[in-house]
C-alpha cells in the first residue's frame, strides 16, 4: 500500500469515527431534558441539562420527589439576583432519591440569610461534583447522605457547610478566601468523612468541627494562611479522628 493510501484510510479511518463520536453524542443530547428558566421543578427520574445560563430572582432549580436524576450543568452559570432569605441556585429536597450534580458550571450571588449555591436538604443518597460556588451566603449547604467531590467553594460566607447528616464524603474540594470558613461541620449525629481537600486563605478556620460534633474523620487535608486557625476542634475531648494534615495552626484535642 502506498504512503497517500495509507494516509487516506487513516483519515477515513479518523472522519468515520469522528461521525460516530457525533452520532453518539446527539443521541445523548437527545435524551437530556433541557433546562431553560429559574423556579424549574424537577419531579420525574432522568437526565437533565441547564441548557443557557440563569438570572433567578428565585431558586433557580427544585429537585424533589424523583429518584434517579442527573443534571448537568453543562459549563453554564446560575445567578441569583436578590437577597430573598434561604434560596438556592440548585435545591434536592427531602423527597428526592439518586440525584447527581454535575459540572462544570458557576453558582453565584445567592446572598440571603441562609442562601446558597447548592442546597441539599435529603436523605437520599446523593452526589455533587466539578460545580463552582463563588459569592454566595454559603457555598454548599449540606444535610444528608452525600458524596461530594471535585468542587471550589470560594469568595462564599462559609464555603461548604454540613448541618445534618447520616453519611457524608467530602473530598477533593477546594475551600479558599470564604468569609468564614472553607470546610465546617456542625452535624451531631452520623459519619463525616473530610479527606484530601483544601482550605486556603478563609476568614476564620480552613476546617472545622464544632462542638458537639463528633465521629468525624479528616484525613490528608491541607489547610494554610486562614484567619484565626487552619483546623479547629470545638470539642474538649478526643472525639473526631485527625490524621496526617498540613496546616500552620490548630485548636483542640488530637489534630494532627
Amino acid at each position: 500500500m502506498t504512503l497517500a493510501a495509507t494516509r487516506l484510510r487513516t483519515h477515513l479511518l479518523t472522519f468515520t469515527a469522528l461521525l460516530l463520536l457525533l452520532q453518539l453524542a446527539a443521541i445523548a443530547a437527545q435524551g437530556q431534558t433541557q433546562i431553560t428558566r429559574c423556579l424549574t421543578f424537577v419531579t420525574t427520574p432522568g437526565d437533565y441539562v441547564l441548557a443557557n445560563d440563569l438570572t433567578c430572582s428565585s431558586y433557580g432549580v427544585i429537585i424533589t420527589r424523583a429518584n434517579g436524576v442527573t443534571l448537568n450543568l453543562a459549563g453554564h452559570r446560575i445567578t441569583g439576583s436578590s437577597t430573598a432569605a434561604g434560596t438556592a441556585g440548585i435545591k434536592v429536597q427531602s423527597a428526592a432519591r439518586e440525584v447527581r450534580i454535575q459540572g462544570p458550571g458557576v453558582i453565584s450571588n445567592y446572598t440571603g440569610v441562609n442562601s446558597a449555591g447548592v442546597q441539599l436538604i435529603s436523605t437520599g443518597s446523593q452526589e455533587i461534583t466539578g460545580v463552582t460556588c463563588t459569592g454566595n451566603t454559603i457555598g454548599f449547604l449540606l444535610a444528608g447522605p452525600a458524596r461530594v467531590h471535585g468542587n471550589i467553594a470560594t469568595t462564599n460566607g462559609e464555603g461548604f457547610l454540613i448541618i445534618n447528616s447520616a453519611d457524608m464524603e467530602i473530598t477533593n474540594n477546594l475551600a479558599t478566601g470564604n468569609t468564614t470558613d472553607g470546610i465546617i461541620t456542625a452535624s451531631a449525629g452520623g459519619i463525616r468523612r473530610i479527606v484530601d481537600n483544601a482550605a486556603a486563605f478563609n476568614g476564620r478556620y480552613g476546617i472545622a468541627v464544632e462542638n458537639g460534633s463528633r465521629g468525624n474523620t479528616m484525613v490528608n487535608n491541607t489547610a494554610l494562611g486562614n484567619g484565626t486557625f487552619d483546623l479547629f476542634d470545638g470539642n474538649r475531648a478526643c472525639q473526631n479522628t485527625w490524621e496526617d494534615n498540613t496546616f500552620g495552626t490548630s485548636q483542640g484535642p488530637c489534630i494532627h
